[in-house]
Formats: structure tokens, sequence, C-alpha cells
């Protein structure tokens, strides 16, 4: 049997100022499934429907850990560390999972939204006096997740600019100096850190997850400094970005803006969509290598082979969301993205950010409902060889 065509590059989105990725929305039209070519000449396979990429994601013949040895497929030139817990699978994962669940409780993030609040509204406040028009980038979207992560792990106030520096350099995917170098500095750090805590614990994550571990002997603590680094690097850049590209697309899509300034309570859904809509990672879910034959869409997946599921092409699956193409604050499924994952590697920071995001768009919209774009959107510039899709700059007009 003929093997499907080979798209001659890998990630297939173009432009990063387009919110589509119209390539693999046509190959998704004719199957569901596409091998692609890797920068060093690897195929792959992207699963681009939606029941497709939740198939990757979940069937545990796709292993993560596979993909962490040195002569796996690498669809960008980040880390992939097997002491990481996005690097596990079966009864480790689980194990070290569960660990970082206690210390990361539903219930603790709930207990942060008040001063989750506090930081956003000192960030209004600061932004309502500036000059207009106000980069939102740097004034709004980058210090929120910054002081929230900061807060959370115990990271002195000082030091978060370099913590959002070091974050953004470790989604280099052109320089694998620059990751290596990142992560490095970002490690010794939470080492240093977790030595601190472990003489004079504090009311925060750190804290807690060196207690557990030492409790447990569940982790060593370069394993726990590898995983803080994981929760706070992740943490505070897809956030940023995340919140950085709802806010153009609000701003460009007016109406939906207007209505979310009238109805506030549809900001809980309204997060949902744009997570549903729109692009942050061009090449989706991280690398999974198939660990025997297995079938994925009436192909066969040879082992050893490398798999990634694209979740912002799924998301947009007529078969699985009507008129998956317009952005609808009131969409009633909206929370069946696959943004943050599926099963067992479903994002382990997802509440907090969703809590973020929420608080933020809420408090802005309600504080500035005249906002506006202060240049046309195609006039925005994007940034280059990040493994994260973002505006360089946001300049917005809020008054």
């Amino acid at each position: 049997m003929e093997l499907p065509t080979v798209h001659p590059r890998f990630p297939l989105t173009g432009p990063a100022e387009s919110d589509r990725d119209l390539v693999g929305e046509r190959f998704r039209s004719q199957g569901g499934v596409v091998r692609a070519r890797l920068a060093d000449g690897t195929t792959i396979w992207v699963a681009l429907s939606y029941r497709l990429a939740r198939q990757v994601m979940t069937d545990p013949v796709f292993s993560r850990a596979a993909a962490t040895r040195p002569d796996s497929p690498r669809s960008a030139e980040g880390l992939a560390l097997p002491a990481m817990l996005s690097s596990l699978d079966g009864e480790e994962h689980v194990r070290t999972q569960r660990l970082i669940m206690r210390a990361f409780t539903p219930k603790t993030v709930e207990g942060m939204r008040p001063w989750i609040t506090d930081v956003v509204h000192d960030l209004l406040d600061t932004i309502a006096g500036l000059p207009q028009p106000v980069d939102l980038v740097t004034m709004f979207t980058a210090p929120l997740p910054a002081r929230v992560m900061c807060r959370l792990f115990g990271v002195p106030y000082q030091d978060q600019e370099r913590f959002g520096r070091w974050s953004e350099m470790l989604d280099s995917t052109e320089n694998p100096d620059e990751v290596i170098e990142a992560f490095g500095l970002f490690h010794a750090y939470m080492r240093e850190l977790i030595v601190r805590k472990r003489a004079r614990p504090g009311p925060d994550l750190t804290s807690e997850l060196t207690r557990l571990a030492e409790e447990t002997g569940e982790l060593t603590p370069d394993e726990v400094a590898n995983n803080l680094v994981m929760v706070l690097g992740a943490g505070i850049d897809t956030t940023v970005q995340q919140l950085a590209n709802s806010l153009i697309t609000l701003l460009t899509e007016r109406d939906q803006y207007e209505l979310l300034c009238r109805r506030p309570e549809l900001v809980d859904n309204a997060v949902e969509e744009l997570l549903r809509c729109l692009i942050l990672i061009p090449t989706g879910t991280m690398m999974r290598v198939a660990t025997r034959d297995t079938e994925l869409g009436g192909w066969t997946v040879r082992a050893g082979e490398g798999v990634v599921a694209l979740q912002h092409v799924a998301n947009r699956d007529p078969d699985a969301f009507t008129a998956p193409d317009r952005l609808d604050l009131q969409r009633p499924d909206a929370g069946r993205h696959l943004s943050f994952g599926i099963g067992r590697h479903f994002c382990v920071g997802a509440q907090l950010a969703r809590t973020e995001m929420r608080i933020a768009l809420r408090e802005l919209t309600r504080r500035f409902p005249a906002a506006r774009l202060a240049v046309p959107a195609e006039e925005l510039r994007w940034r280059d060889g990040s493994l994260m899709r973002g505006p360089v700059t946001l300049p917005v007009t809020l008054t």
C-alpha cells in the first residue's frame, strides 16, 4: 500500500502572523494524517483530525520516554530530559505526576485567585497612567505570569526578569546552545533554591515539593529541579504568548471584545474558546515515538517512527466542532479542545493558566472597554525562531 504524501517541511504552518494552519487543515480534510519532513530529513507522522490527535495523546504505544533517546526524532531543538514529567511513561510518570500534583492542588490554585487579581490590578493601574499607546507585552502579558510563577515557587521578586528571559531562551527552535545554556542557568538556580527552602521552608511550591520528595524518597534533588524548571519555564512563556495572542484576536474581532465587556460572566468560556481557536505551538504536542507497529488513520506507523499531534488543527475539525473557524465566546463545547493535552500528559499547570487568563481578560475588559490596536493587525511583528507563536510587541490604545 502506497504511503501518504510527504509534506516537505515541518511544522506545516506558514507565517507566524497567521492564526490558521491552512496546510494542516487541507491534509486533515484528506484523511486526518500526513507525513512530514523534519529539518534533518527525518520523516514523521502528523495527526491532524480530532479523533487521531486524541489517539496519539492517549495510546501508550506512542511513547514520550522513547522520544528522549539521543537518536529519536526532534521537531525542535528543545531539550528532552528523561527526568522530566513530560518525558516519562507508565508507572514512572504516574509516580512523578502524583508527587507534583500533591504540591500543585486545585485548592492551592484557587487560593491564589485574590493575589493574582491584585497583580492584575497593579499592572493595569500602571499602564493606565502611561502615554498611549502602551505595549501590552512588556507591560502586561509578560510581567503577569512571571510574577505569579515566582510567587508560587518562592522566587525573590528581583529575579523575575531573568526567569522570564530564561523561559524565552528555552523556547528557541534555532539555537540549541541557547536552550542548553538557559536550562543550565535555570537548573543551577533551582538547585540552590531547593537548598535554601530545605533549610528555611516557606508557603510555596518549591518548599512543598522538596518536603514531599524527601518524605517519599521518590525524587532526587536533581529530578525535583528538572521538574521545577519544566513547570516554571512552561508556565511563564506559554501564558505570556497565549494571553497576547488572545488579546490580538479579541481586538481584531471587535464584536467579541465588546461582548466580553458587556457580559463578563462569559470570560471562563471565552478563555476556552480562545484556547481552541489559536495557534500557540506550531509544532503541536511533544514528539512521541511508536514502540511497536500500530495503526493510525488506516496507515501503519512502524516501531521507532516519530508521531506528533497538531492540536490547533484538531481543534478546528468540523467533525468535532460546529462552524469551527468561527470565534464564538458562547460556544457550549469549547472546553473540549485539546490545547492542554489529554490523558496522562494533561498539563499540570492548566488550572493556573486558565485562572490567570480569566482574571486578566475580565479585569482588562472591565477597565478598558474602548481598548483598540494602535496599528493594523497585519503590521504587528511576530517572534522568529521560537517554539511559541506570539507578537514581539502589542501596541494598544486603551482609552
